[in-house]
């Protein structure tokens, strides 16, 4: 079989693709160049890739640990420098994975979707929004892939893809979200909250798409009454349009 052919099989016998479209998980958020600035760190630290399973673990595991403490300080940059290297250690490709064995994998996927969360939770608490929804979505289709049953996890990245939805303004998709959110974790106080702000976000848009519309089917003249009759111009505008109905009223009775 051609090289590619056999890769694809691959593939799909492991169950899941790396990063869904290349064999680097990391390239789902960084690129090429941002890449190679994260392995010549690790490699300046000493800090290469083991050719030994555990070891490579355990590295990620360190490496988010360092994250984390960068994150607790509000250094959201550094801690997400930090957990993209977890990953690069955590990338292991498909040839790698032919033979793992089950619970390797499971070991492999779990670290996975945790290094993932916490790029999305540091990219969260920045507030970069665009790439919180991004790797929210990288989180959500890696367990789908991987079979991961975690239901706190899964609440964790739908909340975060419907808080980071908001706030770009998108309230409909927001409020799909969490409330996937509030049935994969019921009863969670901060998911209830943001899915009543979404829900009431929703109702106001909606108020206002059914207002645009509305104003669209209006004449100039209708138009041109909008607004608080305080307003000299709109008071002129309605003494305008009331003496036209009256003289039309006239009109038709004469």
């Amino acid at each position: 079989l051609p090289k590619c052919s056999f890769v694809s099989i691959v593939a799909r016998e492991v169950g899941f693709r790396m990063d869904f479209d290349h064999e680097s998980l990391l390239r789902c958020f960084v690129d090429e160049e941002e890449e190679k600035a994260i392995i010549d760190w690790c490699t300046e630290q000493d800090n290469k890739r083991s050719d030994i399973f555990e070891y490579r673990l355990e590295a990620a595991d360190k490496l988010r640990e360092e994250g984390n403490e960068f994150y607790k300080t509000g250094d959201c940059d550094t801690a997400r420098q930090r957990y993209f290297a977890a990953v690069w250690h955590l990338d292991f490709d498909i040839g790698q994975q032919w033979n793992m064995m089950d619970n390797h994998q499971l070991d492999l996927n779990t670290r996975k979707m945790k290094a993932i969360s916490n790029v999305c939770a540091a990219y969260l608490k920045a507030k970069d929004w665009t790439n919180t929804k991004k790797a929210a979505d990288v989180g959500l289709r890696h367990m789908a892939k991987s079979d991961l049953k975690d239901k706190d996890s899964e609440a964790k990245f739908l909340f975060r893809k419907g808080v980071a939805n908001f706030e770009r303004g998108f309230t409909e998709d927001a409020y799909e979200s969490l409330k996937k959110a509030d049935a994969a974790k019921p009863n969670d106080r901060e998911i209830r909250e943001a899915l009543k702000k979404a829900s009431q976000g929703q109702r106001e848009d909606k108020a206002k798409a059914k207002q645009v519309w509305q104003s669209k089917l209006l004449t100039e003249e209708e138009k041109a009454c909008q607004g608080s009759w305080l307003q000299p111009a709109v008071l002129l505008a309605r003494c305008k349009a009331r003496l036209c109905r009256c003289c039309r009223r006239k009109g038709k009775s004469a």
